[in-house]
């Protein structure tokens, strides 16, 4: 073996771990941090405490015996037992904070901390050591941080987290059997290696499995370019001022937080406004760039609210100080717990759609089956797309909601509709998926995919689809 993983626990690395998933979640901290420690122990130095010398094979028994102790009485079946292994020298009694803090390649807490700040926002603004002390093992046990004993758990959570290492491209798996790689120094590269290029920086994709792809390809194979991506772009090269984005880079390299005023071509006011706004960052999205911004709104300059302005349409922006009294009382009290782009994410992760600060709803979709088997089933739409595995399923959900007579009457129509259909041969799939109201983006999916799919909730949805068919079979 070439290489070695002695790469202690930062916010950059963790994250790097759970790709797709946020730190902000104790389950997914967790998993990270076991997943950190796992290539440690196969990958690790030979001067690392928990480094288990496997050899180039070795089963998940293998691993499961080598890392933990007294297996025979207390982690052979990965039940209740693990729990009460008190046993000081097994690792499963190491909390989070015994992983990231102490011992070997800890990180320095304090600093940890910040750049947790910096890359993820807690709900509430919560400080991220009462966090951390909140997480444990058992939901219904009160916040201590002694019992947040993240090996302390079932043998499926630890296979899966083997099985993640795989996906990740740190082993290989056959024949039940795990195989240590040759090379896993250009998996990872820490920011500081990251940046010493600038010709192999990857742009950020926020798409759940195409965000890897560029970065594989970042290297020229054979020096010809083998990786090409297409994507729609609606804005004229002439509407784009380019200086605008370097202005932008400019602002943000001198204050992370800063405050901008904006003249800016409103299409639905048909003139141009003056806005006061906090930038936060520039989002790629169905055909254009926008500047994600905390402030004055087009339309309501007396009120505080998210907006994403189209940067096509930005006709002058000016750097203000944040004592200028032009500036809004309330966006003055955002400068003491400012905005992150991490923010965004988090939101636009709750549901379809790009106006991530609209009202979010729930939709209920039914597609033709064939349809459903060829393109949508197994595939990803959204962090909230979901299939109904039966009409129970479909009836629980219901029963959970605060519906009118109506929507009630309209829902047990489609369940009775689903019901009467022959388990062995459907011929519908039901799906449920958050989106947000009146964002264009979300009927601009649904109308892509045409007849193959029903909008069965809620009714305004439902009509507005109904609007547009209409109106279209009236064109032809």
């Amino acid at each position: 073996m070439e290489s070695t993983f002695e790469y202690s626990p930062t916010v950059d690395l963790l994250s790097h771990l759970v790709p797709r998933q946020s730190l902000t979640s104790h389950i997914c901290l967790s998993k990270a941090v076991r997943l950190w420690v796992m290539l440690r122990s196969i990958y690790g130095h030979e001067s690392d405490p928990i480094y288990c010398d496997l050899g180039h094979g070795f089963t998940f028994l293998d691993w499961r015996n080598t890392f933990f102790t007294d297996v025979p009485g207390y982690h052979q079946q990965f039940d209740g037992n693990s729990l009460e292994h008190l046993n000081p020298s097994c690792h499963c009694n190491k909390t989070l904070h015994n992983w990231l803090f102490e011992g070997h390649l800890r990180e320095e807490e304090q600093k940890w901390h910040q750049d947790f700040i910096n890359v993820c926002c807690l709900e509430n603004d919560a400080p991220v050591a009462s966090f951390l002390q909140s997480l444990t093992w058992d939901p219904k046990a009160p916040a201590n941080p002694s019992k947040n004993r993240i090996f302390a758990c079932v043998g499926k959570t630890l296979k899966n987290n083997l099985n993640d290492l795989v996906k990740l491209g740190y082993l290989d798996y056959e024949s039940k059997t795990y195989y240590q790689k040759e090379d896993i120094a250009k998996i990872y590269q820490p920011p500081e290696i990251k940046n010493s290029s600038q010709k192999n920086i990857v742009i950020p994709i926020i798409h759940e499995d195409l965000s890897e792809v560029p970065g594989i390809f970042q290297e020229t194979v054979g020096e010809k370019q083998r990786f090409f991506m297409h994507v729609d772009y609606a804005v004229a090269r002439k509407d784009l001022d380019s200086d605008l984005l370097y202005q932008f880079k400019e602002i943000w390299q001198e204050n992370p937080f800063p405050v901008v005023s904006l003249e800016y071509e409103s299409i639905s006011l048909h003139r141009l406004v003056k806005r006061i706004i906090h930038p936060v960052c520039i989002y790629y999205y169905q055909r254009a760039l926008y500047l994600c911004g905390y402030g004055q709104t087009p339309k309501h300059k007396d009120a505080i609210d998210w907006y994403n302005y189209r940067l096509d349409r930005i006709r002058h922006c000016q750097t203000l100080d944040w004592s200028d009294d032009a500036i809004p009382n309330l966006l003055k009290d955002q400068q003491k717990k400012p905005f992150t782009p991490n923010y965004i994410d988090q939101q636009l992760r709750k549901a379809l759609g790009f106006d991530f600060y609209k009202p979010q709803k729930t939709m209920i979709l039914r597609f033709n089956q064939e349809f459903s088997e060829k393109y949508i089933d197994e595939s990803f739409r959204h962090e909230t797309f979901a299939k109904f595995s039966n009409p129970k399923a479909l009836a629980s959900w219901q029963k959970k909601q605060t519906l009118s007579a109506r929507e009630n009457q309209q829902l047990n129509q489609y369940l009775e509709q689903w019901q009467a259909t022959d388990p062995e041969n459907p011929t519908h799939s039901y799906y449920r998926m958050d989106y947000r109201v009146d964002d264009n983006n979300v009927i601009m999916r649904l109308r892509a995919w045409g007849p193959n799919v029903e909008v069965l909730f809620p009714l305004p949805l439902r009509q507005r689809m109904a609007d547009d068919s209409h109106a279209m079979a009236i064109l032809y």
